[in-house]
């Protein structure tokens, strides 16, 4: 009898679950189903449009950001190009309602235009000795290229000026109109050995479509690299701009904030010793100049009663979490790649008033 009972009380939770999972085959097979809708359609219009030209090489559901879906052409006369065009076929949409036609003609045009951009960057970083590994393609442009240097406290600043003058001659290079706006160009430079097993991509996809793909990027951002920033001023980068960055993975870099956290607290017991560093504060980091092994950043803490893990706000029915201190003073540290302090630290009093934003002084100020 007990069997029974179980049996008849599982039917319910049995029969539930034979529901989510036709839902779920409805929805994966409506999805399935539009997407190849879309992509009939894209066809059709690119046959009309540029008949010959376009050839389709993905497609990606929108759903649930947005109906339609995601088209990528291949261009019959530019083995690097790719265009993107976002199709709704059940709404005879595309790009957010324009005409189709426009719309494709538009996306040609700015596919083009970042061939054009990437042969441009990929020339000048190749003639100065970099392969450039990889880029994120925007809507608007060709963007943070990756190359590889064994870079090295000795060979910093050269690596910098040469990687400089080659975006100033790219930079110039470039159409009038593609300079407009820009204020900044990045640089993401890896280690020689995390580029010897890249994902290669699809075979007979465009170039720069592999060149960017989200797959290559997450392999080249997995482990630790250098990002170098350049100013850009007057439609050209600035080439003794550049300014470099260490950057570690999620779990690499809580351990480093732990670390420095940990050498700040301990400094601070000795020369504040009602003091509290601000956990949650990850700091902002930058190298010393010439030097790969020397981080300067800030430090937060907080001094007086809301500094302790016990107080409480005597008005109100306020929470708790809203009176903890969020930092009221600051501490400029220079720590090793281990989190470890290496000199003195600079305090830096009352950059926050209560709970308002932070003002920081310059690190080297």
């Amino acid at each position: 009898m007990s069997w029974i009972r179980a049996r008849r009380r599982a039917r319910p939770a049995a029969r539930h679950g034979v529901a989510l999972t036709a839902l779920a085959l409805l929805v994966g097979g409506c999805g399935l189903l539009s997407t190849e809708e879309d992509r009939n359609r894209a066809e059709e219009l690119a046959e009309q449009v540029y008949p010959g030209e376009l050839r389709v090489v993905g497609a990606r559901t929108l759903f649930p950001a947005d109906s339609g879906s995601e088209i990528t052409f291949a261009l019959r006369d530019d083995p690097e190009a790719f265009v993107r065009l976002r199709v709704d076929a059940e709404r005879d949409r595309c790009e957010g309602g324009a005409p189709c036609a426009r719309a494709l003609r538009e996306a040609r045009a700015r596919g083009e235009a970042a061939a054009a951009e990437w042969r441009l960057l990929r020339g000048e970083l190749e003639h100065c000795g970099y392969e450039v590994h990889a880029v994120r393609v925007t809507r608007d442009a060709v963007a943070e290229p990756w190359i590889s240097v064994p870079l090295s406290n000795r060979n910093l600043t050269g690596v910098l000026d040469r990687l400089g003058g080659c975006l100033e001659r790219y930079s110039r290079a470039l159409p009038s109109a593609a300079r407009t706006g820009r204020t900044a160009i990045n640089v993401n430079i890896a280690a020689p050995e995390a580029v010897r097993s890249l994902p290669r991509g699809k075979q007979g996809d465009p170039v720069l479509l592999r060149k960017s793909s989200t797959k290559l990027l997450a392999a080249l951002a997995s482990g630790p690299y250098h990002a170098v920033s350049y100013a850009w001023r007057d439609g050209a980068v600035l080439p003794g701009s550049g300014t470099p960055r260490r950057v570690l993975p999620f779990e690499d870099n809580q351990e480093f904030v732990r670390a420095v956290h940990t050498s700040t607290a301990r400094w601070l017991r000795r020369t504040h010793p009602q003091a509290q560093v601000v956990e949650g504060y990850s700091g902002i980091w930058s190298l010393r100049p010439g030097r790969l092994d020397r981080q300067r950043g800030y430090v937060l803490y907080c001094e007086g009663p809301e500094s302790h893990p016990g107080h409480r706000s005597t008005g109100g029915t306020r929470s708790p979490r809203a009176d903890r201190c969020l930092g009221n003073h600051a501490l400029v540290v220079t720590v090793d790649l281990r989190g470890n302090l290496l000199d003195e630290p600079r305090v830096e009093r009352d950059v926050r008033e209560g709970r308002g934003p932070l003002n920081l002084p310059p690190l080297d100020g």
